[in-house]
């Protein structure tokens, strides 16, 4: 009935491969994801290296930034060294000097620590600087102040009346104590600078900032009190009182021994102790100017000035023993 072939029936239908709808899917095929792993980790070494480069270029600007202001500062330090010096020889021989050379020279050194102080101001002072400027800036301003005092105290003591040691002491005393506190504020400086440039693998020198007062014990009590002694000693004039046969003999002296003209002076009484006449209160001052006031005592014959000033106080009563019906004048 139904027609056949070597006996065997035919199921091409059922064979038949299912296709599907539209393009298949590509497959990546080679090496691009090997590319795309390297690629990225290139990209990670570069940021690396560039990132470790401008920390590195960073580095060496401050470092250079470093060297320059080393070399700025190393000028005032210089010139604060050369002024140090020029007042240690002033120092150990002012005694000897003329008091008018003596007060020229200390006042052109006030003049140059003041100059130097405000230099240290305008340098322009790098981030690893900023911990190291205020000591040098504060050695530089005692500098200033010290060599203030100093010449303070030492015209007190040179050509001045007995009386005006001790307090001329104590000025002298406090401006070489804050020299010596400049001096090793300067060798901190000095040292920590040093210490930020080896670091910095910087072989830039540090200026030495020398010394004003040749050690601490230069400064203490018992040192001040020699090195006066023995000023006084050479200038008789500022160890001994000012004698005189009057009162106004007296002042006109003390005026000459600080190199004051006072042909022009007039001179007053201004109070006398009824208790004790031999002490008084006078006062001298040119036409129109300010008064100055003279505590004397008149000792085995001849008016001594015990003490003087644009005032005289209490303080200055008590500490000469004066009676007490004389009071503070100015």
């Amino acid at each position: 009935m139904f027609a056949t072939t070597g006996g065997r029936v035919r199921r091409s239908a059922s064979r038949r491969r299912v296709q599907t709808v539209g393009r298949a899917p590509h497959r990546y095929r080679g090496p691009a994801p090997i590319v795309i792993i390297v690629a990225l980790i290139a990209l990670i070494v570069a940021c690396w290296v560039f990132g470790r480069g401008c920390g590195t270029s960073q580095r060496a600007q401050e470092n250079d930034k470093l060297k320059t202001y080393t070399l700025d500062t190393n000028k005032l330090v210089e010139e604060s060294a050369n002024t140090a010096n020029t007042f240690s020889n002033l120092a150990n021989g002012v005694g000897s000097i003329p008091k008018n050379d003596a007060d020229r020279q200390l006042t052109e050194m006030v003049n140059e620590c003041k100059s130097i102080s405000q230099g240290g101001r305008q340098v322009k002072v790098p981030t690893k600087g900023e911990s190291l400027q205020p000591l040098m800036q504060f050695g530089f301003n005692q500098r200033t102040k010290g060599v203030t005092e100093y010449q303070k105290g030492i015209m007190a003591l040179i050509g001045g009346a007995a009386a005006e040691r001790s307090a001329a002491t104590q000025i002298i005393q406090a401006g070489l104590r804050d020299l010596v506190v400049s001096d090793e504020t300067l060798a901190s400086f000095k040292a920590d600078l040093e210490t930020k440039l080896r670091a910095a693998k910087a072989d830039t020198p540090v200026a030495d900032p020398g010394r004003f007062v040749a050690s601490l014990d230069s400064a203490s009590t018992a040192s001040i009190n020699s090195y006066v002694a023995s000023i006084a000693s050479k200038v008789p004039a500022a160890a001994a009182a000012t004698p005189a046969a009057n009162p106004s003999q007296a002042m006109a002296a003390y005026f000459k021994s600080k190199g004051t003209d006072a042909s022009s002076m007039t001179y007053e009484v201004v109070s006398a102790s009824a208790s004790d006449p031999d002490w008084k209160i006078d006062s001298a001052s040119e036409s129109g100017g300010e008064k100055t006031y003279f505590l004397l005592h008149l000792v085995n014959g001849v008016w001594t000035i015990i003490d003087s000033g644009t005032s005289i106080t209490a303080e200055q009563l008590k500490a000469a023993s004066a009676p007490s019906d004389l009071k503070p004048v100015g």
